[in-house]
Formats: C-alpha cells, sequence, structure tokens
C-alpha cells in the first residue's frame, strides 16, 4: 500500500461499491416501507454508507501521506482520519450483526413456509375441480396418510 494509484484505485472502487450499494438500499427501503421495516435493517444500506466512509478514510490517508493540505489543517485532517475510522469499524459491526440477523430470520421463514407448504398440500389438484366422489377418495387418503405417519412416529418413539 506504499503506491499511492494502488490506493487511488482502491477509492474509486469503494465509492462505486458505495454509491451502488446506497442506490439499491434505497430502493429496497422504499419497497420495504411498505412492511415498516427500519433503514438500519437494509444490509445493502448499511453496506453502502461503510464502503464510503472507507473510501473517505483512504482518501484522508492518501493526502495525509502525500502532503497536500497546509501542516494546520493536517492535525484536523488527522482527526477527522481517526474519527472516520472508528465510525467505519463501528458500521462493520452493524453490517455483520444485521448479515447474522437476516439469515437467522430468513432461514427461521423458511422452515416456516416449509412446514406450511406441507400442510397445505399445494401438489394435489384444487378441490373446486373435483367432483364430490374425488374429494371423499382424497379426504380419506390424507387421513390414512396422516394415521400412518402418527403410527410412525409413534414406532420411531418407542411407544407403540
Amino acid at each position: 500500500m506504499n503506491d499511492p494509484r494502488i490506493l487511488a484505485g482502491f477509492i474509486i472502487v469503494f465509492i462505486l461499491l458505495g454509491v451502488y450499494n446506497v442506490f439499491t438500499g434505497l430502493r429496497r427501503q422504499r419497497e420495504a416501507q411498505l412492511r415498516r421495516i427500519a433503514w438500519y435493517k437494509q444490509i445493502n444500506l448499511l453496506t453502502g454508507i461503510e464502503f464510503l466512509l472507507l473510501s473517505f478514510v483512504f482518501i484522508a490517508e492518501l493526502s495525509l501521506r502525500n502532503s497536500a493540505f497546509p501542516s494546520s489543517v493536517k492535525s484536523v485532517l488527522a482527526t477527522l482520519y481517526l474519527i472516520t475510522l472508528f465510525a467505519t469499524a463501528i458500521f462493520a459491526g452493524f453490517v455483520i450483526r444485521q448479515a447474522f440477523a437476516n439469515a437467522r430470520q430468513r432461514s427461521a421463514s423458511s422452515s416456516q413456509n416449509l412446514r406450511n407448504s406441507s400442510n397445505t398440500q399445494a401438489h394435489e389438484p384444487h378441490n373446486e375441480m373435483l367432483t364430490p366422489e374425488q374429494r371423499a377418495a382424497n379426504i380419506q387418503r390424507r387421513r390414512e396418510r396422516r394415521q400412518k405417519a402418527a403410527a410412525q412416529r409413534r414406532r420411531r418413539a418407542g411407544k407403540a
């Protein structure tokens, strides 16, 4: 990281990634307003803010290293550099925490959906298209299937 051109490349990449993630997060935030999801739960928005803060840290480091400012301004810039570096670390913690929370919530909702879909028998034809005899046969088949499954559970548990 001694070459300023490499640091400038990182600055450009992080600014582009930050702007993209902020716009994506804002678009998702508009969609999520109907579901009342807070802005700090939008992982794209948090990641975009973190990337923009990180690019500011790189810009401050590059300007401090190249003596782009007079010595009187360097102390203020160094203070801003440290504050921004600390804020970037805090946002990185928020991003990691929210990523884990979203993954937990997604797995809980997918298991809930899996349970619901197994109960509704979505692969069977619609009941309104069936004749009364076919409906009665389907009900009987489901009843037998549930009874067999309950007997199997009892056998596995050692209660039968």
